[in-house]
C-alpha cells in the first residue's frame, strides 16, 4: 500500500524515556554497553542517566534549552544523551576536535545554555565565541561519573515528535547545517539500522561512530530496543579493528564511507577469515570494493541509503542485488526525478527524492535556516540533492552528489563514475576527482590519488591505463598524489578541504 494512503497514526511513537523505563524494569541487569574495560548494564545506564537529567533540572536548565556535549565515544557520553533527552533539553554534540569557523558557527547557530566538554576542547569553546556566561562542564566520554542524587526533581513529560537533537552534517561542501532531529527519528533510524544489520538477539556491535553522528546516536536507541551488546571504541581504527573484532566476538560490522577501502589496504593474512563477523552494513560500498571484501574477508556486503534528515534509512538492500543500494523501508517511498520535476525512466539519473504518509519522520528542518530547509523539502517531498538510478525490479543504485559533478567537452561527468572506474586500477588505493577551470569551455579533471604499497605515483602511467579502461571524456587531466585524505567524522572525503590549485599537479593532457 502506498504511504501517503495509510492511517494517519505515524509509527515509532516510543521515547528515550520511554525505553529507559522499560529497560530498568524488564532487563535491568543485561549488558549493554562494553566500554574501556567495563560493563554497563540497562539499569546502570538508566541510572546515570536519571541523575544527569534531575541534575539539568536543578541547574535550571528547561525543555528545548540546547546543551552542547564536545565529548569522544563512550559510557558517560551515552549517559548524557539520555540523561539530556529525559531532562527534555536539546542535545547538541559537537565534535570534540571541532575548532575555529566551524565551532564558532554552530554556536552561532543553537546559542547553547551549558556545555561538557573535555579539557582540551573547553579553551577552543571560549576562543568559538561560547558566549562567557555559559557554564562549561569539564568532562570526557569514558568512564560514568558519580552524580549525587538530586530528590525532588520532576523531569518533563515527552513527545514523539519533541525536537529531541541538532546534528550538523558533515556536509562537504559549505558549512555544516544544524539537522532538527525529533525522538520519533530517532526511533526511526534506530528500527532502520535493525534491518540494514539484520538484528537478532545476542548480536555484538563495534560502535565506532561518534555521537556527533546519528550513527552513533541511532545504535545506542536500537540498543535499547533489542537485545544487542555495543562495544564502544574511540573511533575507528584499521590496525586495531580485527583484534577487536575477535576480543568481543563482533557479529556485524558498520562501514561507511573509504572504510572498506582502508581495511583492504592492509597486506593479506592467513587470518583474514578468521572472526565472527556475519554481516558488514553500511553506505558507499563501490563495486570493486565489494568484490574484493567480500572475497579477501568472506563478509556479506548489505549497502544502504539514507540521510539524518530522512530519519537516516531510506533504502536497505536485503535482496543481495550486487552493486545496489536496495529498496525502499517500508515506512518511505523513493522517486527519482529530473530537474524539471519529472519521473526519469528505470536506468535513466535522477535526483533521489523521499515521500512518506508520515511526514513527522522527517526533519522539522535546519535550525535558523529557513532558506536551505525551503530547498530540502518541496511540494511534500525531501530533496536529498543526490543522483541515483532504478533498474527494472526496483533496486535503486546510488550515484553520486548533483553538485558533485561537472561538465566536460559536452557532457555532464559525475565523480563517482570516474572515481569508480579508477578503483579498478590495481595500483591505486583511493582517489578522489574535482572539476577545474579549463582553458576553453567547462571543465578539465583534477584527480587526487593515494598509492597501493609497493606501487610508486606515475602520473604517466596513470593516464594511460585511464586512457585503455575509461571513455575519454572521462581520463583525468591532471594528477596530484596525497599521503591521505581530508575526512569527514564519517571518514567520507572532505573535497572542500583539498588543494584544488595546479600547485603540484602533473599535467597530462598539455596543450599541443
Amino acid at each position: 500500500m502506498d504511504s501517503r494512503s495509510r492511517a494517519a497514526t505515524p509509527p515509532f511513537a516510543a521515547t528515550i524515556a520511554g525505553l529507559l523505563t522499560q529497560g530498568a524494569r524488564d532487563e535491568p541487569d543485561r549488558t549493554v554497553l562494553v566500554a574501556d574495560g567495563h560493563t554497563v548494564t540497562v539499569g546502570e545506564l538508566a541510572h546515570h542517566a536519571r541523575a544527569i537529567a534531575a541534575d539539568l533540572v536543578a541547574r535550571g536548565i528547561l525543555p528545548g534549552d540546547p546543551v552542547v556535549t564536545m565529548l569522544g565515544n563512550g559510557a558517560n557520553h551515552c549517559a548524557l544523551f539520555l540523561g539530556i533527552a529525559l531532562s527534555g533539553a536539546l542535545w547538541v554534540p559537537l565534535n570534540p576536535e571541532a575548532r575555529g569557523p566551524s565551532l564558532a558557527h554552530a554556536l552561532a547557530t543553537t546559542n547553547p545554555v551549558l556545555a561538557f566538554a573535555t579539557r582540551d576542547a573547553v579553551a577552543r569553546l571560549r576562543e568559538a565565541g561560547l558566549n562567557p556566561c555559559v557554564p562549561v562542564v569539564e568532562s570526557d566520554g569514558w568512564a560514568l561519573q558519580q552524580r549525587a542524587p538530586t530528590g525532588g526533581i520532576t523531569l518533563p513529560d515527552i513527545a514523539p515528535d519533541d525536537v529531541r537533537a541538532i546534528l550538523f552534517t558533515s556536509g562537504t561542501t559549505g558549512p555544516p547545517k544544524g539537522v532538527m532531529v525529533t525522538e520519533r527519528m530517532l526511533m526511526a533510524s534506530a528500527a532502520g539500522t535493525a534491518r540494514a544489520c539484520d538484528c537478532t538477539d545476542g548480536d555484538v556491535l563495534l560502535m565506532w561512530e561518534p555521537l556527533h553522528h546519528i550513527g552513533g546516536s541511532q545504535v545506542l536507541v536500537m540498543a535499547l530496543v533489542h537485545d544487542v551488546r555495543l562495544v564502544v571504541v574511540e573511533r575507528f581504527s584499521a590496525s586495531r579493528l580485527w583484534d577487536q573484532v575477535r576480543e568481543h566476538a563482533v557479529s556485524k560490522l558498520h562501514y561507511l564511507g573509504g572504510i572498506l577501502e582502508i581495511l583492504l589496504k592492509s597486506p593479506p593474512t592467513p587470518g583474514d577469515r578468521d572472526h565472527p563477523v556475519r554481516l558488514a552494513f553500511g553506505g558507499g560500498c563501490r563495486i570493486e570494493v565489494w568484490r574484493a571484501f567480500q572475497l579477501r574477508f568472506g563478509i556479506p556486503i548489505r549497502e544502504v541509503y539514507g540521510m539524518t534528515e530522512a530519519s537516516s534509512f531510506t533504502t536497505v538492500n536485503v535482496n543481495g542485488q550486487f552493486g545496489s543500494v536496495g529498496t525502499p523501508v517500508p515506512w518511505f517511498e523513493v522517486d527519482l526525478l529530473d530537474e524539471k520535476g519529472n519521473a526519469v525512466p528505470d536506468g535513466t539519473p535522477g535526483e533521489f527524492t523521499v515521500a512518506s504518509g508520515w511526514s513527522e519522520l522527517f526533519t522539522p528542518g535546519y535550525l535558523n535556516a529557513p532558506d536551505a530547509t525551503a530547498r530540502l523539502k518541496r511540494d511534500g517531498r525531501l530533496h536529498t540533492g543526490d543522483l541515483g538510478r532504478r533498474d527494472g525490479d526496483g533496486n535503486y543504485y546510488f550515484i553520486g552528489r548533483v553538485t558533485d559533478s561537472l561538465r566536460r567537452r559536452g557532457e555532464n561527468i559525475s565523480a563517482w563514475e570516474v572515481e569508480a572506474a579508477l578503483a579498478a586500477n590495481p595500483a591505486i588505493a583511493e582517489t578522489a576527482v574535482v572539476g577545474v577551470p579549463a582553458e576553453i569551455g567547462e571543465h578539465d579533471i583534477l584527480c587526487f590519488v593515494t598509492m597501493r604499497d609497493g606501487h610508486a605515483f606515475d602520473p604517466s602511467a596513470l593516464a594511460r591505463w585511464a586512457r585503455d579502461h575509461m571513455p575519454r571524456h572521462h581520463v583525468p587531466r591532471y594528477w596530484k598524489e596525497v599521503s591521505d585524505f581530508p575526512r569527514t567524522p564519517s571518514l567520507r572525503i572532505r573535497k572542500d578541504a583539498l588543494d584544488r590549485s595546479f600547485d603540484g599537479a602533473s599535467d597530462t593532457d598539455p596543450p599541443r
